[in-house]
């Protein structure tokens, strides 16, 4: 699961878990970048063993800085990463994600894949438990996915099950009925999922948190308004269970005995905490309050000074500006293509995050993997729009003239997390635009959960947000930008566009289907513009002497997995 950023929208770093300027970064340094901050760092099992602060003083815990109140812990809806980290360590699904982010089994026992790799059945663990004691049955999974995918659910995910399943296009759409579904249960422990299309990273899909189970009874006994708000109006089946929610302040989960493998997780308990400040974040390590947090540019050399330890790895995140393009001035792509050849993303990345994150080249970032076992970047390249300040203000003027307004008639809106770091990402951007375009932009801090609801209104000018991968493929970033895409927050739509990725959809060729989508991403980044892409983000990160061996990867991204060999190192 992800990560969500699963998803996911929203942000580890800048937002809590959404991102200046414009450099002309080939692809090779681009990886250069990243194996240089990769080798910078000590590896992630020496942390403990080489930090400087014991942790916290709980018996059996460790506290993690989540750093923003989940939103939406209802795992059909959610499509930020705050609340898929809670979900990654309390639902489980048909498979899972290994240490090396290879899909494992979980609630299923085995599966078969048939001749055509078009249909999928599972034989279900009878082992498999809800936190109310209830069985983990098929049915769960055809009342969960069914469920998200009705329109009037209004899930943001329900894309990532109607454009895979045989029939989700037309179930949505009221066409037809349940029984027409690639779905069905031929009894309690088998469950049957015929695709539309052979899908290489299916059993990706199938460890992902709109593919989890949902108990019917209690979801229905709850209610749709208010399922997975609180901590008795949710009802999980992964390795922990939600004990303790004090929103805004903490969240704690503790091993659920119930769980299939409970005997292999080593961690009994975590709380996760929510600190938005940086230096309240650092304080409370040093002060044993944190095991785990996060770290800026600015703290990296702090913990360096100190002699205390700091890892980090590509998250397989980017991060960008993102335009409403139902609302002028940017409903126009020349004034969208303007605004990001305004900000200089080398000096952005070299002098403000000072991080290790890489300049964007494009939508999708370097660690995906594309056709026949290579990186998908290595065969795209760098389409990039570059930094051009004249360029830009040429742009500017030719496109306000299109629509009729001046630029003292701009009454623009940057909407931005409330984080120490977004906000001083957000205010590198507005002195951009303001120098290089002479366009005055005032910036709007909102918490989590604010900025991620006026995204999902479409209320706003233009946003920095982010997006983290649900799968390794590049459609994973690509098909966000169609025009019936639920997480499309800014209503970007193109004939042309969608048409190269619905062929991609259904090319079996790799090769082929990778050249559909460079062409689809190709559009988007140089001709369209409907996100202006900024950074492919590295996490850098440290610990208390508490815990060793979670998993942080791009897919299993900040704060990690705590499921696959995590231990206490002292209690």
């Amino acid at each position: 699961m992800k990560k969500m950023i699963a998803l996911l929208l929203a942000g580890t770093m800048a937002v809590s878990m959404a991102a200046c300027g414009g450099g002309n970064t080939s692809t090779s340094s681009a990886s250069g970048a990243a194996s240089a901050a990769s080798n910078a760092a000590p590896a992630a099992t020496d942390l403990a063993s080489q930090s400087k602060y014991p942790g916290t003083p709980d018996a059996d815990m460790i506290t993690i800085n989540l750093q923003q109140e989940p939103p939406e812990m209802n795992s059909m809806l959610t499509s930020d990463t705050a609340s898929g980290v809670v979900l990654r360590e309390t639902m489980s699904g048909l498979m899972k994600l290994d240490k090396d982010d290879k899909p494992v089994l979980d609630l299923a026992e085995s599966y078969t894949v048939s001749d055509d790799k078009l249909t999928y059945t599972f034989k279900l663990r009878k082992d498999a438990k809800w936190s109310n004691g209830d069985p983990v049955i098929a049915k769960d999974y055809i009342f969960a996915w069914t469920t998200a995918m009705k329109k009037e659910t209004a899930s943001t995910y329900s894309f990532i099950l109607t454009d895979n399943i045989k029939g989700g296009a037309d179930y949505f759409d009221g066409k037809i009925k349940e029984d027409g579904l690639g779905i069905k249960a031929p009894d309690d422990y088998t469950l049957v999922v015929t695709l539309s299309n052979p899908i290489p990273y299916a059993l990706h899909l199938f460890s992902f948190q709109t593919y989890m189970p949902l108990n019917q009874k209690a979801y229905e006994s709850i209610g749709a308004d208010k399922y997975g708000k609180d901590l008795d109006k949710i009802v999980t089946d992964g390795a922990y269970k939600i004990t303790e929610w004090v929103h805004n302040d903490h969240l704690t989960v503790t091993k659920d005995p119930g769980y299939w493998d409970n005997a292999n997780v080593g961690i009994p308990k975590i709380k996760f905490v929510m600190l938005a400040d940086a230096n309240t974040n650092m304080n409370a390590l040093k002060a044993g309050q944190l095991d785990y947090m996060t770290v800026n540019g600015d703290q990296i050399a702090q913990f360096k000074a100190e002699g205390q330890p700091v890892a980090s790895y590509a998250d397989g995140g980017n991060w960008y500006v993102q335009y409403n393009t139902t609302k002028k001035p940017f409903d126009n792509a020349k004034i969208r293509q303007a605004f990001g050849m305004a900000i200089d993303k080398e000096t952005f990345v070299t002098n403000v995050l000072k991080n290790g994150s890489i300049p964007a080249t494009g939508i999708v970032p370097i660690s995906t993997m594309g056709a026949n076992g290579a990186k998908y970047t290595d065969a795209r390249g760098d389409i990039s729009l570059k930094f051009d300040a004249a360029k830009a203000k040429s742009l500017l003027e030719e496109g306000l003239k299109e629509e009729g307004l001046t630029v003292d008639k701009l009454k623009l809106v940057f909407l931005t997390g409330n984080s120490t770091a977004a906000v001083k990402d957000a205010t590198y951007m507005q002195e951009q635009w303001k120098t290089n375009l002479g366009v005055s932009v005032d910036v709007q801090p909102l918490a989590f959960k604010a900025r991620v609801a006026a995204m999902h209104k479409n209320d706003f000018d233009f946003v920095y947000a982010g997006w983290a991968p649900d799968y390794n493929d590049p459609m994973t970033f690509l098909d966000l930008f169609t025009t019936t895409n639920g997480s499309n927050y800014g209503k970007y739509s193109s004939k042309e566009y969608d048409s190269y990725i619905d062929q991609a959809r259904k090319e079996a060729d790799p090769a082929k289907r990778q050249d559909l989508l460079i062409k689809a991403e190709t559009l988007a980044v140089q001709t369209d513009a409907p996100i202006f892409p900024l950074y492919y983000s590295v996490i850098n990160y440290t610990t208390s002497q508490k815990f060793t061996g979670g998993t942080d990867t791009a897919f299993q991204s900040w704060p990690g997995d705590y499921t696959d060999g995590a231990k206490l190192t002292k209690k």
